[in-house]
């Protein structure tokens, strides 16, 4: 629950599009050096390599943050150096490989200092976005894609000497931003909360994937099908990217400023993006088949375009939470990506691009749009969502929000726990807190324990009784 809920575009977030834009992992922006030189002859080592080192190196990241705080000086020493020194020689070396071919061990070397580079920028700049709750992570990250897709598509329609220049400009800026912002602004960021009970259960990596389960699968589905059906040479594929990217971007951005009680992540992961699954399988069906499966592909597009902003967000969310370390949640991420587009990438080289792929991946984002809509169910009848108790005590959702803030100002609350005294007063079960803060179950009832011993209480009827008493005297 935010004090003040009213979203604001701040600057320093937009400077994700230029990740976004000169990303050399990301199958778009690749595009835009497709007309050049080349580029056909070298990208599939150079992307193999290119995955492989980006997976090894989050990977690498996740096992340390284990292992060490992550506010070690000479470990940021480090990580900057890697940053800084990888970018330099995965961008040059990229550009040599566009302009001049270059042989195989040159593409094998840009390639595995291009994919350090995007681990360790997307990483930096996951720690920048860190804290952010999860409409104003959506609506940065909407706000960042509609931006890079103008520059990829500038970046495609330039001469290449000026396309170049332009590239390492952004690909420098994606580099130093998050450095700048992270050393300079770290303390305008809202404070984590560090409870010993919560860290005390922390059983990090299957806890984690199991909350995370959503974003992650749709993570390694969305670099699975982009880079097996990306096709560099078909333009209209690419333009129908930029084209759902655009849109997406544009739908996103108003249901963020949709006054609702209920939260916004279960509104998407259980309502649209089914709903824009069902109208991707239903419009494959009905559509005339073509020799390159076009619908079947740019269908795929669209519907991932709208869901990889909600998944980075989703994982960003997660962040807020503070029951895992950043760099386990967010290196978990960049490897899952990574992961996936080195199998597409694989099996482009060994069996080509095809209808029977493009069949292949299409039925995984029928299986993973079924997922989403059936797991509440699911749930459910497995006991994890346990009936209600009761009306809501409270219907006026801005009543009941300046009534928890009183709660928490009279019995000292922390900001989490007046969160959570606001979901419980709301009628809603651990279960669902859990699934809408992106904690477990058993930090929330850890969080409610000490709301019980802070308000002096030993329920949740009490609560709701402490807190219809106080809402009547207000």
């Amino acid at each position: 629950m935010e004090k003040n809920r009213k979203l604001v575009v701040e600057p320093i977030y937009l400077g994700f599009s230029t990740v976004i834009a000169t990303l050399l992992i990301y199958e778009p922006a690749l595009h835009s050096f497709v007309n050049f030189g080349y580029f056909e002859t070298f990208i599939m080592p150079f992307s193999l390599t290119a995955f492989a080192s980006c997976a090894i190196y989050a990977i690498v990241c996740i096992t340390l943050a284990q292992k060490a705080p992550r506010n070690v000086t000479g470990k940021q020493a480090i990580e900057k150096v890697l940053r800084f020194g990888s970018t330099a020689l995965g961008a040059g070396g990229f550009l040599l490989l566009v302009a001049f071919e270059g042989t195989l061990p040159l593409q094998i070397a840009s390639g595995f200092f291009a994919g350090i580079s995007a681990a360790s920028v997307l990483l930096a700049w996951g720690e920048t976005y860190a804290g952010c709750s999860m409409q104003k992570s959506l609506l940065h990250i909407a706000l960042s894609c509609v931006i890079a897709v103008l520059l990829m598509n500038t970046m495609g329609t330039l001469p290449f000497p000026i396309t170049a220049v332009l590239f390492c400009l952004l690909t420098a800026a994606s580099a130093i931003q998050p450095t700048f912002w992270n050393e300079r602004h770290v303390t305008d960021r809202p404070s984590r909360e560090t409870e010993p009970s919560v860290k005390a259960s922390l059983r990090p990596v299957r806890r984690m994937l199991g909350n995370l389960a959503e974003p992650l699968i749709g993570i390694f589905l969305f670099s699975l099908v982009f880079a097996t059906l990306g096709d560099h040479r078909v333009y209209l594929f690419y333009l129908s990217f930029l084209m759902g990217t655009l849109l997406s971007g544009l739908c996103i951005i108003p249901l963020l400023y949709i006054n609702s009680t209920r939260p916004i992540l279960s509104l998407i992961y259980q309502v649209i993006l089914p709903v824009l699954g069902l109208v991707l399988i239903v419009v494959t069906m009905i559509a005339p088949d073509s020799p390159q499966g076009i619908v079947a592909r740019n269908g795929s597009m669209l519907f991932y375009a709208f869901a990889s902003m909600l998944f980075i967000a989703s994982i960003i969310g997660f962040t807020t939470a503070d029951e895992f370390e950043p760099e386990l949640i967010l290196g978990s991420a960049v490897a899952t990506f990574a992961i996936g587009g080195f199998l597409g990438t694989a099996l482009v080289a060994i069996v080509g691009r095809n209808d029977y792929v493009t069949g292949v991946f299409l039925a995984l984002t029928c299986i993973y749009v079924i997922f989403l809509a059936i797991r509440p169910s699911v749930l459910a009848w497995m006991g994890k969502e346990a009936s209600p108790f009761g009306a809501p005590p409270h219907d006026d959702a801005g009543d009941r929000e300046a009534t928890c803030f009183a709660l928490a100002e009279t019995y000292g609350l922390t900001d989490r726990e007046t969160e959570i005294l606001g979901y419980v007063v709301a009628d809603h079960t651990s279960s669902y807190i859990a699934r809408t803060l992106f904690i477990s179950e058993s930090t929330v009832r850890g969080h409610i324990h000490h709301i019980y011993q802070k308000l002096g209480i030993s329920s949740r009827e009490e609560m709701i009784a402490l807190f219809k008493q106080s809402a009547a005297i207000r």
